[in-house]
């Protein structure tokens, strides 16, 4: 196996703002400045100092209280993303994700070549992060401390240097080892300062002096013993958002934001093999005041760019109540893709014609308003005038899909029967007469019957349905009421 540690020591400042100012800016926590950036740092303010003190060497320091939830979320989103290498990911708090890369390597044709793919993915996203590699992932998480460049690590032909490996986990300082505190001094006391002077020693020797807990961790850190970490498992609903230091005044400046946000729920939709039915948006604003908004999608597959087109129009007719501190976007409907590729081979132009339709259709719902698009749709029934119903457009497509889920073998067996484009409703009375059936003129049969006998429990209704040509040419659709003995005209052929 091999691991690789994604460590991000600047995940606090990071998750406050990913495009964060060149201005000097300081995390705080009890009247404490808890992390610093760059800038801040050279005008000499450092962690630990009192916030009064901080703001007595520079007035012009930022301060901002630290944000642990909206770390653990800026770590979620790092995992998500390092799916995209590998299947197995760990997250190891409060600032690390693990990736397993043994069995997706082959992809990549060797290590030196992943790590450039790694380190230039986190510079264009402007994130600082430190990497390290080793067989185990507790060697590969205290390497990441020390952030060894791979070309100490990887030889010519981009395998792993064993020799470089070992030489560089022994000058690993000890004080990196997750072991209490009074052992950890203990050790330094007696001279062992690095993770080789420790691993030099008898291991027995060790356990009976300072316990079984160095002993399992040099264990786990050589393979000797399974470190088994929990897997980080993708959350099964989609949440992201964008802040805006300043916040943003017009509706076109949020343009790139959404793209962005958008951007992440497809690579979220690619890891789950599904696709979204609805964009739950909320404006956060600089008084502190929000407003949610939603887009409902009948959208059968994910298209990025068609989708930005969409918020922009619903964009259009909202008044902003002010500038955007921060923009987020939740999703919590979703549909696997597997419904949609039972009848790939049969209908994949239909697919692609369903896909245009269903574009145009979310563009007159944003024009017209939510509920001012309907559409026929099927429903069970026995008499023909009660198969019909007219539905809101999206709740119609919303049911065809589940129905097409609910009962794919019914959806396979179905055969289309020859039935009229226009129903007659009520029908209409066919006078009989010796001379044959007469309504507006003359009526010849050509094809039936076709028995309908059944709303025994309401009201029992049987009739024999004929396809009859009128004098004038058109194609009627008649039928005989058998228990009143009485003709109608129910419909026309297009």
């Amino acid at each position: 196996m091999l691991w690789l540690c994604l460590r991000l020591p600047e995940l606090p400042l990071d998750a406050i703002s990913e495009s964060r100012s060149a201005g000097m800016l300081a995390l705080t926590n009890n009247n404490t400045i808890e992390m610093v950036n760059g800038a801040a740092q050279q005008a000499g303010v450092a962690a630990g100092m009192s916030v009064t003190t901080a703001i007595s060497l520079c007035s012009a320091l930022e301060l901002r209280p630290r944000d642990l939830k909206r770390e653990q979320q800026h770590l979620d989103n790092i995992a998500l993303w390092a799916y995209r290498f590998s299947g197995d990911v760990c997250l190891c708090p409060p600032n690390a994700v693990l990736l397993e890369l043994g069995a997706s390597l082959r992809l990549f044709n060797n290590l030196a070549r992943l790590y450039r793919k790694f380190i230039s993915a986190f510079r264009r996203r402007g994130l600082t992060v430190k990497l390290g590699i080793a067989p185990t992932p507790l060697a590969a998480e205290l390497l990441s401390h020390q952030n060894l460049s791979p070309a100490s690590l990887v030889n010519g032909a981009g395998q792993l240097h064993q020799d470089a490996l070992q030489k560089a986990l022994s000058a690993l300082p000890i004080s990196l080892l997750t072991l209490p505190p009074k052992t950890l001094s203990t050790l330094q006391e007696m001279g062992l300062h690095t993770l080789g002077n420790i691993q030099a020693l008898p291991r027995a020797a060790l356990e009976r002096r300072f316990g079984k807990d160095i002993a399992k961790l040099l264990a786990k850190l050589e393979g000797e013993q399974a470190d088994i970490r929990p897997k980080f498992i993708p959350p099964e609903t989609f949440t992201a958002q964008r802040h805006f230091d300043g916040g943003l005044h017009s509706k076109q400046q949020l343009r790139f934001p959404v793209s962005a946000l958008l951007s992440e729920l497809e690579h979220y939709l690619r890891l789950r093999q599904c696709v979204n039915r609805d964009l739950e948006w909320q404006f956060h604003y600089l008084d502190g005041s929000k407003e949610p908004w939603s887009l409902a999608l009948s959208h059968h597959h994910f298209d990025r760019r068609s989708l930005i087109e969409l918020v922009m129009l619903r964009l259009e007719q909202l008044s902003l109540k002010g500038s955007v501190e921060t923009l987020s976007l939740h999703c919590e409907q979703f549909i696997h893709n597997e419904l949609q590729s039972e009848q790939l081979f049969e209908t994949a132009n239909n697919s692609q014609q369903q896909q245009k339709t269903a574009q145009v259709l979310d563009k007159l719902r944003l024009r017209l308003g939510p509920h001012r698009c309907h559409q026929f749709n099927l429903q069970d029934a026995h008499l023909p005038e009660l198969n019909w119903v007219l539905r809101d457009a999206h709740t119609a497509s919303h049911s065809k899909l589940k129905a097409v889920a609910a009962a794919p073998s019914a959806a396979s067996e179905y055969k289309p029967l020859l039935r009229p484009n226009w129903l007659c409703h009520p029908p209409k009375a066919i006078s009989e007469t010796g001379e044959g059936l007469f309504w507006q003129g003359e009526l010849h049969l050509l094809q039936g019957p076709e028995r309908f006998d059944g709303q025994w429990w309401q009201q029992r209704q049987t009739r024999d349905y004929y396809i009859a040509r009128h004098q004038n040419g058109a194609l009627c659709w008649i039928f005989k009421d058998c228990l009143k003995r009485q003709w109608y005209l129910h419909g026309f052929f297009g």
